[in-house]
Protein backbone atom coordinates (compact mmCIF):
# COMPACT_ATOMS: atom_id res chain seq x y z
CA UNK A 1 0.00 0.00 0.00
CA UNK A 2 1.64 3.09 -1.24
CA UNK A 3 1.96 6.38 1.29
CA UNK A 4 -1.06 7.81 -0.44
CA UNK A 5 -3.60 5.09 0.26
CA UNK A 6 -2.45 4.80 3.62
CA UNK A 7 -3.29 8.59 4.27
CA UNK A 8 -6.79 8.43 1.98
CA UNK A 9 -7.07 5.15 4.40
CA UNK A 10 -6.51 6.85 7.56
CA UNK A 11 -9.08 9.25 7.10
CA UNK A 12 -11.66 7.49 6.31
CA UNK A 13 -11.51 5.55 9.27
CA UNK A 14 -11.32 8.25 11.54
CA UNK A 15 -14.10 10.03 9.80
CA UNK A 16 -15.95 6.78 10.77
CA UNK A 17 -15.15 6.70 13.99
CA UNK A 18 -16.76 10.04 14.74
CA UNK A 19 -20.05 9.36 13.07
CA UNK A 20 -20.19 6.48 15.25
CA UNK A 21 -18.95 8.45 18.85
CA UNK A 22 -21.52 11.33 17.25
CA UNK A 23 -24.06 8.22 16.96
CA UNK A 24 -23.32 6.88 20.28
CA UNK A 25 -23.21 10.10 22.32
CA UNK A 26 -26.59 11.50 21.16
CA UNK A 27 -28.14 7.88 21.95
CA UNK A 28 -26.29 8.16 25.72
CA UNK A 29 -27.24 11.89 25.86
CA UNK A 30 -30.90 10.90 25.05
CA UNK A 31 -31.24 8.35 27.66
CA UNK A 32 -29.45 10.51 29.96
CA UNK A 33 -32.12 12.91 29.45
CA UNK A 34 -35.11 10.77 29.69
CA UNK A 35 -33.67 9.32 33.26
CA UNK A 36 -34.22 12.85 34.73
CA UNK A 37 -37.69 13.17 33.25
CA UNK A 38 -39.84 11.74 36.20
CA UNK A 39 -38.25 14.00 38.61
CA UNK A 40 -39.56 16.81 36.79
CA UNK A 41 -42.49 15.56 36.54
CA UNK A 42 -42.94 14.77 40.01
CA UNK A 43 -42.65 18.37 41.36
CA UNK A 44 -45.99 19.28 38.67
CA UNK A 45 -49.41 18.81 40.92
CA UNK A 46 -51.92 19.22 38.52
CA UNK A 47 -52.60 16.07 35.49
CA UNK A 48 -52.74 19.23 32.37
CA UNK A 49 -49.31 20.75 33.38
CA UNK A 50 -48.25 17.35 33.70
CA UNK A 51 -49.25 16.51 30.28
CA UNK A 52 -48.35 19.40 28.70
CA UNK A 53 -44.50 18.74 30.06
CA UNK A 54 -44.70 15.38 28.29
CA UNK A 55 -45.80 16.62 25.24
CA UNK A 56 -42.43 18.55 25.05
CA UNK A 57 -40.40 15.52 25.61
CA UNK A 58 -42.15 13.30 23.49
CA UNK A 59 -42.33 16.42 20.62
CA UNK A 60 -38.03 16.25 21.43
CA UNK A 61 -37.65 12.74 20.65
CA UNK A 62 -39.85 11.88 17.77
CA UNK A 63 -41.34 14.39 15.03
CA UNK A 64 -45.62 14.36 15.28
CA UNK A 65 -48.19 16.14 13.82
CA UNK A 66 -51.50 16.39 16.14
CA UNK A 67 -51.40 14.52 19.31
CA UNK A 68 -53.83 13.92 22.42
CA UNK A 69 -53.98 12.32 25.83
CA UNK A 70 -57.32 10.48 26.67
CA UNK A 71 -58.06 9.41 30.26
CA UNK A 72 -60.61 7.09 31.09
CA UNK A 73 -63.65 8.36 32.87
CA UNK A 74 -63.73 7.28 36.36
CA UNK A 75 -67.08 5.79 35.85
CA UNK A 76 -66.83 4.63 32.01
CA UNK A 77 -63.46 2.81 31.75
CA UNK A 78 -64.17 2.25 28.49
CA UNK A 79 -65.08 5.98 27.66
CA UNK A 80 -62.09 7.71 26.87
CA UNK A 81 -62.13 11.38 27.70
CA UNK A 82 -59.75 14.51 26.24
CA UNK A 83 -57.65 15.64 28.34
CA UNK A 84 -54.91 17.44 26.77
CA UNK A 85 -54.34 17.56 23.33
CA UNK A 86 -51.55 19.38 21.17
CA UNK A 87 -52.28 21.78 19.35
CA UNK A 88 -56.09 22.20 20.34
CA UNK A 89 -57.74 22.47 17.22
CA UNK A 90 -56.14 19.39 16.08
CA UNK A 91 -58.43 17.32 18.88
CA UNK A 92 -61.17 16.92 16.32
CA UNK A 93 -58.88 15.10 13.76
CA UNK A 94 -57.91 12.78 16.17
CA UNK A 95 -61.47 12.00 17.74
CA UNK A 96 -62.95 11.10 14.01
CA UNK A 97 -60.01 8.60 13.75
CA UNK A 98 -60.35 7.06 17.19
CA UNK A 99 -63.82 5.84 16.93
CA UNK A 100 -63.35 3.35 14.30
CA UNK A 101 -60.41 2.02 16.16
CA UNK A 102 -62.61 1.97 19.09
CA UNK A 103 -65.07 0.05 16.63
CA UNK A 104 -62.63 -2.46 15.01
CA UNK A 105 -61.07 -3.39 19.10
CA UNK A 106 -57.74 -1.38 18.00
CA UNK A 107 -57.68 0.97 20.40
CA UNK A 108 -58.71 -2.13 23.06
CA UNK A 109 -55.96 -3.76 21.89
CA UNK A 110 -53.11 -1.35 22.30
CA UNK A 111 -54.40 -0.41 25.71
CA UNK A 112 -53.99 -4.70 27.08
CA UNK A 113 -50.92 -4.80 25.01
CA UNK A 114 -49.30 -1.45 26.91
CA UNK A 115 -46.46 -1.02 24.44
CA UNK A 116 -46.34 0.68 20.61
CA UNK A 117 -48.80 0.28 18.37
CA UNK A 118 -48.90 2.00 14.70
CA UNK A 119 -51.93 1.60 12.57
CA UNK A 120 -52.65 3.60 9.36
CA UNK A 121 -55.30 6.86 9.45
CA UNK A 122 -58.42 6.17 8.00
CA UNK A 123 -57.37 7.99 4.48
CA UNK A 124 -53.74 5.87 4.73
CA UNK A 125 -51.93 9.18 3.71
CA UNK A 126 -50.25 9.20 7.38
CA UNK A 127 -49.82 6.81 10.68
CA UNK A 128 -51.30 6.72 13.68
CA UNK A 129 -49.20 6.21 16.91
CA UNK A 130 -50.74 4.74 19.72
CA UNK A 131 -49.93 3.76 23.50
CA UNK A 132 -51.58 2.98 26.72
CA UNK A 133 -51.24 5.10 29.71
CA UNK A 134 -50.62 2.69 32.64
CA UNK A 135 -49.79 2.67 36.25
CA UNK A 136 -48.72 -0.40 37.95
CA UNK A 137 -52.20 -1.10 39.33
CA UNK A 138 -54.65 0.36 35.80
CA UNK A 139 -55.06 1.74 32.65
CA UNK A 140 -55.51 5.18 33.06
CA UNK A 141 -56.09 5.94 29.03
CA UNK A 142 -54.58 5.93 26.18
CA UNK A 143 -52.05 8.72 23.81
CA UNK A 144 -52.88 8.95 20.13
CA UNK A 145 -50.98 11.08 18.06
CA UNK A 146 -50.05 11.47 14.03
CA UNK A 147 -46.23 10.40 12.80
CA UNK A 148 -44.84 13.39 10.83
CA UNK A 149 -42.64 12.42 8.34
CA UNK A 150 -38.94 11.17 9.35
CA UNK A 151 -35.98 13.19 8.38
CA UNK A 152 -33.55 10.48 8.60
CA UNK A 153 -33.12 6.85 10.17
CA UNK A 154 -33.06 6.94 13.73
CA UNK A 155 -29.89 4.42 15.45
CA UNK A 156 -30.96 1.88 18.09
CA UNK A 157 -32.70 2.15 20.09
CA UNK A 158 -35.76 3.29 17.97
CA UNK A 159 -38.09 5.77 18.94
CA UNK A 160 -40.64 3.91 20.22
CA UNK A 161 -38.19 2.42 23.16
CA UNK A 162 -37.78 6.07 23.99
CA UNK A 163 -41.23 7.28 23.49
CA UNK A 164 -42.75 4.11 25.80
CA UNK A 165 -40.00 5.23 28.60
CA UNK A 166 -41.44 9.02 28.57
CA UNK A 167 -44.91 7.76 28.42
CA UNK A 168 -44.92 5.20 31.34
CA UNK A 169 -42.98 7.42 33.68
CA UNK A 170 -45.69 10.13 32.52
CA UNK A 171 -48.49 7.68 33.35
CA UNK A 172 -46.22 6.64 36.72
CA UNK A 173 -46.92 10.08 38.07
CA UNK A 174 -50.11 11.21 36.59
CA UNK A 175 -51.32 7.38 38.31
CA UNK A 176 -50.14 8.74 41.78
CA UNK A 177 -51.77 12.32 41.27
CA UNK A 178 -54.82 10.82 40.99
CA UNK A 179 -54.50 8.63 43.85
CA UNK A 180 -53.65 11.44 46.37
CA UNK A 181 -56.18 13.49 44.95
CA UNK A 182 -58.91 10.78 45.41
CA UNK A 183 -57.37 10.17 48.89
CA UNK A 184 -57.84 14.30 49.64
CA UNK A 185 -61.31 14.20 48.37
CA UNK A 186 -61.94 10.91 50.34
CA UNK A 187 -60.67 13.22 53.38
CA UNK A 188 -63.07 15.91 52.71
CA UNK A 189 -66.23 14.29 52.20
CA UNK A 190 -65.36 12.27 55.18
CA UNK A 191 -65.01 15.62 57.15
CA UNK A 192 -68.19 17.00 56.36
CA UNK A 193 -69.83 13.67 56.79
CA UNK A 194 -68.37 13.66 60.67
CA UNK A 195 -69.15 17.54 61.01
CA UNK A 196 -72.56 16.86 60.50
CA UNK A 197 -72.83 13.69 62.56
CA UNK A 198 -70.94 14.80 65.94
CA UNK A 199 -73.24 14.42 67.91
CA UNK A 200 -73.22 10.59 67.28
CA UNK A 201 -70.35 8.80 68.93
CA UNK A 202 -71.40 5.55 67.14
CA UNK A 203 -71.45 7.18 63.48
CA UNK A 204 -68.14 8.97 64.39
CA UNK A 205 -66.90 5.88 65.17
CA UNK A 206 -68.32 3.80 62.47
CA UNK A 207 -66.76 6.50 59.59
CA UNK A 208 -63.29 7.08 61.44
CA UNK A 209 -62.93 3.13 60.91
CA UNK A 210 -64.26 3.35 57.44
CA UNK A 211 -61.29 6.14 57.08
CA UNK A 212 -58.28 3.84 58.90
CA UNK A 213 -59.15 0.72 56.28
CA UNK A 214 -59.55 3.58 53.21
CA UNK A 215 -56.28 5.14 54.05
CA UNK A 216 -54.29 1.68 54.80
CA UNK A 217 -55.91 0.33 51.17
CA UNK A 218 -54.00 3.94 49.44
CA UNK A 219 -51.25 3.24 51.49
CA UNK A 220 -50.41 0.06 49.97
CA UNK A 221 -51.09 1.02 46.88
CA UNK A 222 -48.75 4.27 47.03
CA UNK A 223 -46.05 1.71 48.71
CA UNK A 224 -46.69 -0.36 44.81
CA UNK A 225 -46.28 2.33 42.70
CA UNK A 226 -43.22 3.64 44.80
CA UNK A 227 -41.36 -0.04 45.02
CA UNK A 228 -42.18 0.03 40.36
CA UNK A 229 -41.09 3.44 40.29
CA UNK A 230 -37.94 2.88 42.16
CA UNK A 231 -37.49 -0.67 39.83
CA UNK A 232 -38.28 1.40 36.71
CA UNK A 233 -35.31 4.00 37.69
CA UNK A 234 -32.86 0.61 38.86
CA UNK A 235 -33.53 -0.43 34.97
CA UNK A 236 -32.81 2.74 33.48
CA UNK A 237 -29.62 3.00 35.32
CA UNK A 238 -28.42 -0.43 33.48
CA UNK A 239 -29.46 0.38 30.38
CA UNK A 240 -27.50 4.11 30.75
CA UNK A 241 -24.10 2.22 31.60
CA UNK A 242 -24.93 -0.68 28.81
CA UNK A 243 -25.42 1.99 26.65
CA UNK A 244 -22.45 4.08 28.08
CA UNK A 245 -20.13 0.13 28.05
CA UNK A 246 -21.55 -0.48 24.25
CA UNK A 247 -20.00 3.25 23.02
CA UNK A 248 -16.67 2.58 24.25
CA UNK A 249 -15.99 -1.46 23.66
CA UNK A 250 -15.47 -3.86 20.91
CA UNK A 251 -18.45 -6.20 21.07
CA UNK A 252 -16.65 -9.56 20.19
CA UNK A 253 -13.88 -9.18 22.36
CA UNK A 254 -14.53 -6.79 25.04
CA UNK A 255 -11.12 -4.73 24.33
CA UNK A 256 -11.78 -0.65 24.16
CA UNK A 257 -13.14 0.08 20.59
CA UNK A 258 -11.57 2.79 18.26
CA UNK A 259 -13.15 5.68 20.30
CA UNK A 260 -12.12 4.86 23.33
CA UNK A 261 -8.56 4.54 21.82
CA UNK A 262 -8.36 7.80 20.24
CA UNK A 263 -9.52 9.24 23.48
CA UNK A 264 -6.86 7.53 26.04
CA UNK A 265 -4.03 8.09 23.43
CA UNK A 266 -5.24 11.85 23.07
CA UNK A 267 -4.91 12.12 26.47
CA UNK A 268 -1.93 10.78 27.17
CA UNK A 269 -0.48 13.14 24.56
CA UNK A 270 -2.29 15.60 26.62
CA UNK A 271 0.04 14.85 29.04
CA UNK A 272 2.98 15.51 28.06
CA UNK A 273 4.73 11.87 28.74
CA UNK A 274 6.35 10.07 26.78
CA UNK A 275 4.05 7.45 24.47
CA UNK A 276 4.48 4.34 22.96
CA UNK A 277 1.45 3.08 20.19
CA UNK A 278 1.82 -0.24 18.67
CA UNK A 279 -0.25 -1.12 15.48
CA UNK A 280 -0.31 -4.95 15.18
CA UNK A 281 -1.92 -7.14 12.48
CA UNK A 282 -1.90 -10.82 12.35
CA UNK A 283 0.08 -12.62 10.03
CA UNK A 284 -2.36 -15.05 7.72
CA UNK A 285 -5.39 -14.41 9.54
CA UNK A 286 -7.29 -14.69 6.30
CA UNK A 287 -6.38 -18.06 5.51
CA UNK A 288 -7.69 -19.49 8.64
CA UNK A 289 -10.87 -17.41 8.46
CA UNK A 290 -11.33 -18.54 4.95
CA UNK A 291 -10.54 -22.17 6.01
CA UNK A 292 -11.69 -22.75 9.26
CA UNK A 293 -14.88 -20.41 9.29
CA UNK A 294 -15.84 -17.20 10.62
CA UNK A 295 -16.78 -18.85 14.21
CA UNK A 296 -12.87 -20.13 14.31
CA UNK A 297 -11.82 -16.70 13.53
CA UNK A 298 -13.76 -14.78 15.98
CA UNK A 299 -12.40 -17.46 18.66
CA UNK A 300 -9.04 -17.06 17.75
CA UNK A 301 -9.46 -13.02 17.69
CA UNK A 302 -11.03 -13.45 21.43
CA UNK A 303 -7.96 -15.45 22.06
CA UNK A 304 -5.60 -13.23 21.20
CA UNK A 305 -7.12 -10.08 22.63
CA UNK A 306 -6.83 -11.84 25.75
CA UNK A 307 -3.19 -12.68 25.27
CA UNK A 308 -2.32 -8.71 24.50
CA UNK A 309 -4.14 -8.05 27.04
CA UNK A 310 -2.88 -10.42 29.71
CA UNK A 311 0.79 -9.23 28.98
CA UNK A 312 0.10 -5.17 29.25
CA UNK A 313 0.03 -3.14 32.22
CA UNK A 314 -3.45 -1.55 34.00
CA UNK A 315 -2.19 2.15 32.96
CA UNK A 316 -1.90 0.61 29.08
CA UNK A 317 -4.67 0.37 26.77
CA UNK A 318 -5.67 -2.54 24.23
CA UNK A 319 -8.01 -2.02 21.73
CA UNK A 320 -9.37 -3.63 18.21
CA UNK A 321 -9.51 -1.05 15.39
CA UNK A 322 -11.55 -3.87 13.59
CA UNK A 323 -11.04 -7.31 11.54
CA UNK A 324 -7.27 -8.63 12.84
CA UNK A 325 -6.04 -5.45 13.87
CA UNK A 326 -5.28 -4.31 17.54
CA UNK A 327 -3.36 -1.14 18.94
CA UNK A 328 -1.96 -1.03 22.18
CA UNK A 329 -0.88 2.39 24.35
CA UNK A 330 2.17 2.55 26.63
CA UNK A 331 2.42 5.33 28.79
CA UNK A 332 5.62 7.01 30.39
CA UNK A 333 7.40 3.96 28.86
CA UNK A 334 10.78 3.66 30.95
CA UNK A 335 12.80 3.45 27.53
CA UNK A 336 12.91 2.30 24.01
CA UNK A 337 14.35 -1.13 25.35
CA UNK A 338 11.35 -1.73 27.61
CA UNK A 339 9.16 -0.42 24.49
CA UNK A 340 10.81 -3.33 22.31
CA UNK A 341 11.19 -6.04 25.25
CA UNK A 342 7.20 -5.39 25.38
CA UNK A 343 6.82 -6.24 21.59
CA UNK A 344 8.96 -9.48 21.95
CA UNK A 345 6.46 -10.99 24.73
CA UNK A 346 3.16 -9.62 23.03
CA UNK A 347 4.63 -11.63 19.45
CA UNK A 348 5.57 -14.58 21.64
CA UNK A 349 2.30 -14.85 23.42
CA UNK A 350 0.72 -14.06 20.76
CA UNK A 351 2.36 -16.92 18.06
CA UNK A 352 1.55 -19.73 20.98
CA UNK A 353 -1.07 -22.62 20.15
CA UNK A 354 -4.72 -22.20 19.84
CA UNK A 355 -7.35 -24.67 19.87
CA UNK A 356 -9.94 -23.75 17.86
CA UNK A 357 -12.29 -26.74 18.66
CA UNK A 358 -10.71 -30.08 16.73
CA UNK A 359 -8.30 -28.11 15.16
CA UNK A 360 -5.25 -26.34 16.93
CA UNK A 361 -3.75 -23.44 14.58
CA UNK A 362 -0.63 -20.94 15.48
CA UNK A 363 -0.43 -17.55 14.33
CA UNK A 364 1.91 -14.69 14.21
CA UNK A 365 1.91 -10.78 13.89
CA UNK A 366 3.58 -7.81 12.79
CA UNK A 367 3.52 -4.74 14.93
CA UNK A 368 4.64 -1.67 13.99
CA UNK A 369 5.88 1.37 16.44
CA UNK A 370 5.83 5.00 16.41
CA UNK A 371 6.89 7.22 19.85
CA UNK A 372 5.75 10.51 20.82
CA UNK A 373 6.79 12.88 20.80
CA UNK A 374 9.77 12.10 18.26
CA UNK A 375 7.46 10.58 15.66
CA UNK A 376 4.68 12.66 15.68
CA UNK A 377 2.38 15.38 17.72
CA UNK A 378 -1.12 14.06 17.30
CA UNK A 379 -2.87 11.31 17.19
CA UNK A 380 -2.78 10.90 13.56
CA UNK A 381 0.51 11.36 13.10
CA UNK A 382 1.50 9.12 15.72
CA UNK A 383 -0.91 5.97 13.53
CA UNK A 384 0.41 7.03 10.70
CA UNK A 385 3.82 6.02 11.56
CA UNK A 386 2.67 3.19 13.64
CA UNK A 387 0.46 1.32 10.62
CA UNK A 388 3.67 1.97 8.19
CA UNK A 389 6.01 0.82 10.22
CA UNK A 390 3.37 -2.18 10.61
CA UNK A 391 3.97 -3.04 7.28
CA UNK A 392 7.67 -2.78 6.96
CA UNK A 393 7.71 -5.27 9.95
CA UNK A 394 5.77 -7.31 6.76
CA UNK A 395 8.08 -7.00 4.43
CA UNK A 396 10.83 -7.99 6.83
CA UNK A 397 9.41 -11.19 6.85
CA UNK A 398 6.13 -10.79 9.73
CA UNK A 399 6.26 -12.54 13.24
CA UNK A 400 8.34 -9.15 14.07
CA UNK A 401 8.14 -5.45 15.00
CA UNK A 402 10.03 -2.52 13.54
CA UNK A 403 10.06 1.00 15.17
CA UNK A 404 9.22 4.33 12.64
CA UNK A 405 12.38 5.91 13.64
CA UNK A 406 14.29 2.18 12.59
CA UNK A 407 12.76 2.70 9.08
CA UNK A 408 13.94 6.73 8.63
CA UNK A 409 17.23 6.23 9.85
CA UNK A 410 18.14 3.05 7.75
CA UNK A 411 16.15 4.84 4.66
CA UNK A 412 13.91 2.31 3.83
Amino acid sequence: MDRDQTILTLEERVAFLAMERRAAMEALDVALDIGSFAATLTGLESVEDILRESVVKIRALQPFGPLAFFLADENDDMALVPAYADPPDGLRFLEQEKAPLIEDRTVAWALRRKKPVIVATTDRSGRLFLHALASPSRVLGLFMGLLAEEEESRSAPSYPDYLSIVISATSGVIGTTLLLRRINSLNLSLQEKIHFLEKSKEELALYRNNLEKEVAVRTKELARTNEDLLREIVERKRMEAEIRYHAWHDALTGLANRELFHSRLLAAIASNENVAVFFMDLDGFKNINDTLGHDSGDLLLQETARRIAGEMGEKDTVARMGGDEFTVVITSPSSKEDVAACAERLLRNVSGPVSLGDACVSITASIGISCYPQDGKNVQELMKCADMAMYKAKERGRNRFCFWSETREKGS
